[in-house]
């Protein structure tokens, strides 16, 4: 059995320690700094730190690219990690130690509600395919209705998993409190499915591949097919987008090209899972998942972050849908 301790997160819950840190600086465009030119000498640099997550999205896999240099020059970017997705990473950032990381865009708009300072640059987009439930083995579960009375695995109330389920069942016309929810640490994820502690788990990327892979589990619905609109985001720290616009664009663009990449040819997405501990049979599963393209936190984009917003309000997460504008950042311009 997969080991569900080493897998991608897309965590959604709320970090309320980050909300005394908040500071409400206008952005400049991402092509210039504040002042329209170089930054200060007190700020100046000229590279941008990335903790970089155990995961295979592009702002990890990025790192390994030869036009990776030509691409930020006359700028750098520095890597730091793998480290587990979201906390460690954040704690690196906080300590001052890095600049950018990636998060779930449910997840995003917790830190946003909490005033967190930081800002997106780039979206992560997939059709939601990598992300839905699976009945364990034995539970007599074939289609969501069975779920009623029964236990479902998810992370943790309000994250991702969380998401999954009422997304799912809001979609189908469902009651979702008739669900009993159980949360588990992903240590817990593999056992609890396998032994018959939970009837079906709520989950994502290569968690769902390997439940799915699971002799005698059954896919029940996917992302694809309830709309989901929980997706990769990369963000940065409001003082370095502030102070320096420019390198972040430089990162954006270097998204960009390993998106268009892995269009044509994402076998380097799967040989990073197989780095970061997937078996050949998760691999096999994880292959048949959408390809992910990176988008700008355009006008556009800012609208999938208002849709989600919409939905966490929606689903109790938050009270209210928060305020974007001071939160993103269009690396277009």
């Amino acid at each position: 059995m997969f080991n569900f301790n080493r897998l991608r997160s897309r965590i959604v819950r709320p970090v309320a320690a980050l909300a005394a840190a908040a500071m409400l600086i206008p952005l400049a465009a991402c092509g210039s700094s504040q002042t329209g030119g170089s930054a200060s000498s007190s700020d100046a640099t000229d590279s941008i730190r990335v903790a970089y997550l155990s995961t295979a999205n592009f702002l990890t896999t990025v790192k390994d690219e030869s036009f990776l240099a030509e691409t930020m020059a006359p700028y750098k970017a520095d890597f730091s990690g793998p480290y587990n997705p979201p906390d460690d990473a954040y704690k690196v950032i906080l300590a001052g130690k890095a600049d950018t990381s990636s998060t779930g865009t449910g997840y995003f708009i917790n830190l946003v509600d909490q005033k967190a300072p930081w800002v997106a640059y780039a979206i992560e987009y997939y059709t939601g395919d990598s992300q839905g439930l699976v009945a364990a083995p034995g539970s007599n579960v074939t289609k969501l209705e069975d779920l009623y009375g029964k236990r479902v695995g998810i992370d943790k109330k309000g994250a991702t998993g969380d998401y999954i389920l009422k997304a799912a069942f809001e979609k189908a016309g469902l009651d979702y409190s008739k669900v009993e929810e159980v949360e588990l640490s992903q240590t817990d994820f593999s056992a609890a499915f396998s032994s018959g502690r939970i009837d079906a788990l709520a989950t994502y990327d290569q968690n769902l591949a390997a439940a799915i892979a699971t002799p005698g589990a059954k896919l029940i619905t996917t992302g694809k097919d309830y709309d989901s609109k929980n997706v990769t985001l990369h963000m940065v720290s409001r003082k370095f987008a502030t102070a320096h616009p420019e390198i972040v664009k430089k990162l954006y663009q270097a998204l960009v090209k390993e998106s268009d990449r892995a269009q044509s040819d994402p076998e380097f997405i799967y040989d990073a899972y197989k780095k970061f501990g997937a078996s050949d049979g998760i691999v096999d599963q994880v292959r048949k998942f959408d390809v992910p393209e990176i988008l700008p936190v355009d006008a556009k984009g800012r609208q999938m972050l208002e849709d989600i917003a919409q939905q966490y309000v929606d689903f109790g997460f938050i009270k209210s849908k928060p305020d974007l504008t001071d939160y993103v950042l269009d690396c277009t311009k």
